[in-house]
């Protein structure tokens, strides 16, 4: 008996013990790679924004790390039979991180705001079956659709453009600095271009979260800086690991790296509007240019799978169709039948934000080049380039689209005409009849097809040229634990500890 008590008792110690240390607190110190671009939702569209804000806010619901939906702030849900309903069950307690009473009228509050046309917001496109938002008491959120959105609830789930804030920060001003949110921390200190500090939310719902005290974001845009700063202590955790680092770090004991296939793709925008690029075949040739494998090893060093369509391979929703080859002949002879023998040129925008898009652009140039195209690249700073980029003030640029979930989300906001993101003025009747039909059928089975000859229309109409979906790597500190990089590329630090 004796034995048995002894056991027990060092077995509570022992459990104890766990529980003291992931409650214990401290400090992580984490890397950015990418300044946040504001922190109002509704106007941000950065990634870098949305990183930080899944740490501030919270969504009605949540993809756990198997891309389930799962409850947050609504404990339930229902969808009407006809499907133009949902119906949130708010979760009692929830307080925001000021102390205020969360209410389904603030719910409301902040989709009326993304909703109401004269904000401008770039994320309405994610509500856009919806009609109306209403509270019919303190804990009850409903949505009226005006069709059935089988993507609503992804979109709901894993996005914090969608989050919910104390709408006081409108009137104020304060959203963009300072959201007040109900998440797991709180914004103590944001000083643009170089720190974010995050601290614990003293007023969080889920009991026992977060355990640490705070999470110190540096903004460390340089990568081997970065790298450093990881191998040597000054940081605890780094965000967009130096891609030509990942294999030397993997390799190290004082460093742990963990690694995701990211919902995502990097590719080549281009103007569609006027000039040679407004000739589908010039924009193919340019597709059959492009050695993929390279562009994939100088922008991601072989972090990435290469592909010709948006979806990753590892989705159910990947369709495998990759009709261009690298094959400059073909190129050379597209180019001819659009009447340009001699070639042309055109300017190639990368930004500074993200690194691999310089890397990326610089082989392009030379694939280009080979097959008679002239390119001039202009490298600009984020916001610069986001402004080109919006004014349609560029032949092509390269970039990423990140955080995708449902196939609504890879094709319909950036070529749907007419849409927030279709920066590259694409336009097809077809196209747009198929979207519009396809985001409203709920079956998998019957939208597969759709979106099947969705992705083969706008591979051949080539306005985005697809070059490689990323790995999504991390890297951090042997004692931090709790943390899990994920498909989504969320960044959630509420489980995280520090086992010091």
């Amino acid at each position: 008996m004796t034995r048995i008590l002894t056991l027990a008792l060092t077995l509570l110690l022992a459990l104890t013990g766990l529980a003291a240390a992931q409650t214990r607190g401290g400090t992580l110190v984490a890397a950015w790679a990418q300044e946040p671009v504001g922190l109002d939702p509704r106007i941000t569209s950065a990634m870098s924004s949305y990183q930080v804000l899944e740490n501030v806010l919270d969504t009605l619901i949540i993809l756990d790390a198997d891309q389930n939906l799962v409850p947050s702030l609504a404990e339930s849900w229902t969808v009407a039979d006809d499907g133009l309903t949902v119906t949130f069950d708010l979760r009692d307690g929830v307080k925001f991180s000021n102390g205020k009473d969360l209410t389904a009228a603030d719910v409301v509050t902040v989709f009326e705001r993304i909703l109401d046309p004269e904000t401008g917001s770039g994320n309405a496109w994610r509500l856009a079956a919806v009609d109306a938002v209403t509270a019919p008491d303190a804990g009850t959120v409903v949505f009226a659709l005006n069709a059935p959105s089988p993507s609503l609830l992804g979109h709901l789930a894993s996005i914090k453009a969608l989050g919910i804030f104390d709408p006081a920060g409108i009137a104020d001003g304060s959203v963009n600095a300072r959201p007040v949110g109900t998440g797991p921390f709180m914004i103590a200190d944001y000083q643009p271009g170089t720190r974010v500090l995050l601290e614990r939310n003293p007023y969080y719902w889920e009991e026992g979260l977060p355990y640490l005290d705070a999470v110190d974001i540096r903004i460390i845009g340089d990568e081997t800086v970065r790298r450093t700063a990881l191998v040597t202590g000054d940081i605890d955790w780094a965000f967009a690991v130096p891609p030509q680092s990942v294999e030397e770090l993997s390799a190290r004991d004082d460093v742990v790296v963990d690694a995701a296939a990211a919902g995502a793709y990097h590719y080549l925008g281009v103007n569609t509007r006027e000039g040679p690029l407004a000739d589908p075949r010039v924009r193919q040739a340019i597709a059959f240019a492009i050695n993929r494998d390279n562009v994939a090893a100088a922008g991601e060093f072989g972090n990435a799978a290469v592909t010709q369509e948006p979806i990753p391979a590892t989705s159910s929703w990947s369709f495998g169709y990759g009709p261009y080859g690298y094959d400059p002949d073909r190129a050379r002879e597209l180019l001819a039948e659009a009447g340009y023998v001699d070639g042309f040129e055109i300017e190639i925008i990368p930004t500074t934000f993200i690194e691999a898009t310089i890397r990326a652009a610089q082989v392009i140039q030379a694939d280009l080049a080979a097959v008679g195209i002239r390119t001039e690249i202009r490298t600009l700073e984020w916001a610069e380039w986001l402004e080109e980029q919006g004014t349609g003030n560029y032949d092509t640029y390269v970039c990423s689209w990140n955080g995708l979930v449902d196939p609504d989300d890879y094709y319909y906001a950036q070529h749907r005409t007419g849409e927030v993101f279709n920066f590259t003025g694409y336009s097809n009747a077809s196209v747009d009849e198929l979207l519009d039909q396809a985001r409203v059928i709920a079956d998998p089975a019957e939208r597969r097809p759709l979106y099947e000859e969705i992705n083969r229309a706008i591979v051949d109409d080539a306005p985005y040229v697809y070059l490689y979906n990323p790995l999504q790597p991390h890297a951090y500190a042997p004692d931090v634990e709790g943390f899990q990089a994920r498909a989504d590329q969320a960044l959630r630090f509420v489980r995280t500890w520090l086992d010091r």
